[in-house]
């Protein structure tokens, strides 16, 4: 366990952090525990951002621990992707506990890293945090991913804002896992639509035997519906279970009964070989005999001895090889009686395998058809369940949708005939007030006209007098202003293009500079994102280069100030000018302006008083017409809902008449 620690020393070196001593303590607890079960355990502790960076590349390793706790620690998205990175890894790891951590987002976004590409780990525990909330597609992530792993066993979800959206895709991911037998899902917002998405699950897979839907509004009838899934699931587990038991049995029993046969023809052979052996050893001694008898033969002794034992030795001899052939034929005897016992307990077992094999496939085909038969039985139920509770709806609503209807249309009703009476009201005392009021102003207006007519003819005649003169004048300096304005007006724009070209060209290598600097600092970011461990360092060089962009941005808007007011001055010169030239001109033709308007106003107030009355009488008429419709378009609804509601009665009492019928 040194070597973890001169690991996690070498890792906070590299990645500039000071150890924590609650990590080497747990290091050194993990180092001192069983083997077998190895807990590395954080949970409640305030551990900074920084150490799990350096927790991650420790996991890396897979010698440490074989489950780890991080429960309550109020990890922030970017520690747990740091630490989630490291154990991607990792091949020991079988428990992962992260409750009240408030995952979400990027924090999911990891999780589903580490379920696509470990797949060691067996027990996940994410209890008290926000992996389905707003139904991001971090969530979606995490289903795809969780379909596609094979080896997580047991999942825990509760408290994690999962809404029946949420619920839907886990359920279809569900569908495509062959591994996963525990989910809980327990005080979530799956509601009735996931919990249906949820039994067509459990309807599909196989493997999955527990499933908590408790606090999330499910319904008695398909909460009974998933539990009789599961119970079903279970069952065609401990069916399967059985059969591979018994195929077990039924190999080590084949595998018994061949080592035996094996044994006993080892045995025969071994002992037909020293048979062979002796029966070799004799055959040598009666050859030492032979000879022995043979030089006795040639030296001529013991003629009548010689010959008893040549007979005698002829007789063993004889005997020797008769034993011989019988040991022979009772070795291919026994090889044969073995060979046969052998081939007719292989073929019984043989025999006793394919009878069970056809058994258990029966049982599995009635079973089967018992199965269909139940999913079709519990469909047809549920169907005729949601049209009876659907139709119950529809007519509670469809009541209490007329019942608001009405009395909304009599309160409305009401309230339109009393508005307008007191519109007709109002409107009746407005427009005599104003037909007074415009009578008074009418006659008022009339008198002062009259007398500004008067004033104004006299000064009409003098002002006819003096415009003859200006007329003259002004059509020689308009000659002379015209010349001057027309050339003003090409040297002022010469200069303004000359000014715009050259700010453009200064804008564009501005901008090229910001949108360079612009990079570096993004490029900077990235590196600072990647390689965390050089911040410390980096970070100077950010401020500078932030400095930089500022004097550059202050730079760019001392330019366009500059830009701005060099435009501004030209404009009021130019301005100026005109206003002087413009000046002489609308003083003659304001003159004129005004006697044409005072002759307009007069016809224009006698025809406008005319309209307002026209106006009124015809607004008058439509009011009129409008209530009416009005009146009439009340009487048809009244008529129209009357309706609606003798034939919703007689469905009702139809549909009443039925079931006690039925029942």
């Amino acid at each position: 366990m040194d070597q973890l620690k001169i690991l996690y020393n070498d890792f906070c070196k590299s990645y500039f952090v000071e150890p924590n001593e609650t990590i080497l303590g747990e290091i050194e607890k993990v180092s001192n525990g069983n083997h077998s079960t190895k807990t590395f355990n954080l949970s409640s502790l305030n551990i900074p951002e920084t150490q799990f960076t350096v927790l991650g590349k420790l996991f890396t390793q897979d010698y440490l621990c074989t489950s780890i706790h991080l429960n309550d620690c109020n990890l922030s998205s970017e520690a747990l992707r740091a630490f989630l990175h490291g154990l991607v890894k990792n091949t020991i790891c079988r428990t992962l506990e992260l409750k009240g951590n408030g995952i979400h987002g990027a924090g999911t976004e990891a999780l589903t890293q580490v379920l696509r590409k470990n797949q060691t780990l067996q027990n996940l525990r994410l209890e008290w945090n926000q992996i389905g909330a707003m139904d991001t597609p971090a969530f979606a992530g995490f289903c795809d991913a969780l379909a596609n792993n094979k080896g997580l066993i047991e999942l825990d979800l509760r408290n994690n804002d999962i809404s029946h959206v949420g619920a839907t895709e886990l359920a279809a991911a569900l569908k495509r896992n062959v591994t996963l037998r525990v989910l809980d899902l327990r005080w979530n917002n799956i509601g009735p639509v996931g919990s249906r998405a949820l039994l067509a699950c459990c309807q599909s897979n196989s493997t999955l035997n527990e499933l908590h839907l408790v606090g999330n509004n499910v319904p008695d009838d398909i909460m009974q519906n998933i539990n009789d899934a599961l119970t079903k699931n279970t069952e065609k587990r401990q069916i399967h279970f059985g059969h591979s038991q018994n195929m077990a049995v039924l190999a080590r029993q084949l595998q018994n009964v061949h080592t035996e046969k094996d044994r006993q023809i080892s045995s025969v052979l071994s002992r037909v070989s020293i048979q062979e052996q002796a029966m070799l050893k004799a055959n040598k001694s009666l050859a030492m005999k032979t000879k022995k008898l043979q030089e006795a033969l040639d030296d001529r002794k013991l003629n009548a001895l010689l010959e008893a034992d040549l007979t005698v030795a002829t007789q063993q001899y004889h005997e020797a090889q008769n034993e011989v052939k019988k040991l022979r034929i009772e070795k291919d005897h026994l090889k044969q009686q073995i060979l046969k016992e052998y081939q007719k307990e292989k073929d019984d077992l043989i025999h006793s395998q394919t009878k069970l094999q056809r058994e258990l496939h029966d049982n599995l085909e009635i079973q089967r058809r018992l199965n269909e038969k139940v999913h079709d039985l519990e469909r047809k139920n549920e169907n005729l369940q949601t049209i009876i509770h659907e139709f119950r709806e529809t007519i509670t609503i469809n009541d209490r949708d007329h019942q608001l209807k009405l009395s909304a249309l009599d309160n409305e009703n009401q309230r339109l005939k009393l508005k307008h009476k007191e519109d007709l009201k109002d409107h009746e005392i407005s427009s005599s007030r104003d037909i007074q009021r415009l009578k008074e102003s009418f006659i008022t207006t009339e008198e002062s006209l009259k007398e500004q007519i008067n004033k104004l003819e006299t000064i009409r005649t003098t002002l006819e007098r003096e415009v003859n003169s200006l007329k003259s004048t002004i059509t020689t300096q308009k000659l002379n202003h015209e010349e001057t304005l027309q050339q003003e007006k090409l040297r002022m724009k010469n200069e303004e293009d000359k000014k715009q070209h050259e700010l453009e060209d200064r804008l564009r290598s501005l901008t090229i500079a910001k949108e360079d600097l612009e990079s570096r600092y993004n490029q900077q970011l990235i590196a600072n994102r990647d390689f965390q461990q050089k911040i410390n360092f980096q970070s100077v060089e950010i401020e500078t280069f932030k400095r930089q962009i500022e004097a550059v941005q202050t730079s760019n808007l001392t330019k366009d100030t500059e830009i701005l007011e060099n435009r501004e001055k030209a404009r009021t010169d130019y301005e100026k000018k005109l206003r002087l030239i413009q000046k002489d001109i609308e003083r003659n033709e304001e003159l004129k302006d005004q006697v044409k308007q005072l002759e307009n106003d007069l016809k224009d107030q006698r025809h406008n008083e005319r309209n307002l009355i026209r106006d009124l009488e015809a607004r008058l008429a439509d009011l009129q017409t409008k209530f009416n419709q009005r009146e009439q378009e009340i009487s048809q609804l009244k008529h129209h809902e009357e309706k609606r509601l003798h034939f919703l009665r007689t469905a009702m009492l139809d549909y009443i008449g039925r079931e006690t019928k039925t029942t």
